[in-house]
């Protein structure tokens, strides 16, 4: 009796050491994969360098995707030129990713990029070209027939999305209720706010207005004191969500130096950030308020705060959250 007790006891003792050992193991795989599923690859684009355009900017636009990359971050600069960093053998003729590429929440969705800012012949060969890019990387995303800019859509990582008014111009064969339905359905969220987009962009997008900090905290640009806007803002993602709370971020905005007599420069908006699971990019203009900035924004972070120079390619029109596409790893192609 008592060796069958003591083989048992032993039995008993090894059994829970492989369990252990299986928990443990199951564990460390899960950890692993959360980790893996949350590092994302960030692209950036260079045009080909007979693009009197952008010409003016190519050192600038290299510097960019170096500093990107300089801060560990896995980068990939979609251009045929030679970088002393990752390329995607490609050329795509524009600098301005994320209004183009799908937008993404839980999973992709590549809608129709046709903005009234831009020329038919300009829109369509952009959105038929990135669209040959992303068959070529074998991305799988879902479609919408709605006209939208990957740059008018702000996602709270959970269940709410903000885009500006601009979306009812770019479509008006939609109704506000069919706009909303859309939205909801393909990008799986339960709130649809949409606020006013600021006077003078012919851009609309609210990536320059308003960045979430969490699912309920949000920055709010200042608007250069504008505090009707301000407010306005305010009430319409407080209708959506009551228990939104807002820090207001400062912006610096300067009309010097801009590229594009029709598009306004960007040069001073710190709200078009950039963020990932463990850094956030701001925005660096040499500016007095880049400083000012940076505390707050590391005030209400514990990630990593990487301040990228942006000051010279920000004068066409855009920054950082403009100039990128990033994309997590569990929706990168499997090859």
């Amino acid at each position: 009796m008592e060796k069958r007790t003591g083989f048992l006891y032993v039995a008993i003792f090894v059994l829970a050491v492989i369990i252990g050992g299986a928990l443990l193991l199951g564990r460390h795989r899960s950890e692993a994969g959360r980790e893996q599923m949350g590092t994302p690859t960030i692209y950036t684009a260079l045009p080909s360098q007979t693009n009197g355009y952008y010409r003016p900017f190519a050192g600038a636009l290299k510097s960019f995707s170096a500093q990107l990359n300089a801060s560990a971050a896995p980068v990939v600069t979609i251009t045929k030129q030679h970088l002393n960093q990752p390329t995607s053998r490609f050329t795509y003729d524009d600098i301005w990713l994320r209004d183009v590429a799908p937008v993404i929440t839980t999973h992709m969705v590549k809608f129709r990029y046709a903005p009234s800012y831009l020329a038919k012949a300009d829109r369509t060969y952009l959105d038929t070209r990135f669209r040959a890019w992303l068959k070529q990387m074998h991305f799988q995303y879902r479609t919408s027939d709605l006209v939208l800019d990957g740059g008018n859509l702000v996602w709270n990582g959970h269940d709410t999305v903000i885009l500006t008014e601009h979306v009812f111009k770019d479509n008006p064969e939609w109704s506000r209720q069919e706009i909303v339905s859309e939205l909801k359905y393909q990008l799986n969220v339960s709130h649809v706010i949409i606020i006013p987009a600021e006077p003078g962009d012919v851009l609309g997008h609210a990536d320059g207005m308003v960045k979430f900090i969490n699912a309920r905290t949000l920055y709010v640009s200042d608007f250069s004191g504008d505090d009707v806007l301000v407010h306005t803002v305010e009430r319409r993602i407080k209708a959506e969500l009551p228990a939104a709370k807002f820090v207001i971020l400062p912006s610096a905005y300067t009309a010097k130096g801009q590229y594009d007599r029709k598009i306004a420069s960007a040069k001073g908006l710190y709200i078009n950030m950039l963020e990932t699971p463990d850094t956030i990019y701001v925005p660096h203009y040499d500016l007095p308020a880049d400083q000012q900035v940076l505390k707050i924004i590391r005030a209400h972070t514990a990630k990593k705060v990487v301040p990228i120079d942006v000051a010279k390619i920000s004068t066409t029109g855009g920054s950082v959250h403009c100039l990128t596409w990033d994309v997590p790893a569990r929706l990168m192609p499997a090859h």
